[in-house]
């Protein structure tokens, strides 16, 4: 069996072309993400400013995993500027299919809660998954986040079948 170093790396602005490709092809991989048959929307100029933002910020990350020079897994941690609520981080995660059930989810996950702690301004991580990715629940889960609530009728599918989110957080100390 060969076995292959995969690299875990904060995404730069020149990574961006990689990013989308990466966004589009996990889109039509899954219907556990948001993104349609329109795929990922940001430009590339856009993209690019998302990640030099990203990266300039001290309260965001964007952490891509790499296989060689291909970008298979991806998690993403935003926050919002007004006050009452930049202490809470919004997480966004994605893994080509091929890599589920690897524990690389699990290494971004843990590497953004790390950073969080080490970082010191964040106090919440906060997500939103389908209730029917159950794998995505107990990996979440294991890492010490809640469930919080369930949103009734927060995404569809593309046949317009109705599907319910659960909140989860966990709290940062």
């Amino acid at each position: 069996m060969t076995s292959k170093e995969i690299l875990f790396e904060e995404a730069q602005a020149a990574d961006a072309e990689a990013l989308i490709d990466f966004m589009n092809q996990v889109a039509g991989e899954t219907d556990y993400l948001v993104m349609d048959d329109q795929g990922f929307q940001p430009s590339l100029e856009a993209t690019r400013k998302i990640l030099a933002t990203s990266q300039e910020a001290e309260d965001q990350l964007c952490l891509l995993a790499r296989l060689d020079d291909t970008i298979i897994g991806l998690i993403n941690v935003r926050t919002q500027s007004p006050y009452r609520i930049s202490h809470i981080g919004d997480i966004f995660m994605a893994l080509r299919k091929d890599y589920w059930g690897y524990g690389i989810g699990r290494i971004l996950l843990e590497e953004v809660i790390t950073w969080a702690q080490e970082m010191g301004h964040l106090k919440r991580l906060e997500l939103t998954v389908q209730v029917r990715n159950e794998r995505a629940v107990r990996l979440y889960q294991s890492c010490g986040f809640d469930i919080e609530g369930i949103k009734k009728r927060g995404a569809r599918t593309d046949e317009g079948e109705w599907l319910d989110l659960y909140y989860m957080g966990r709290l940062i100390e």
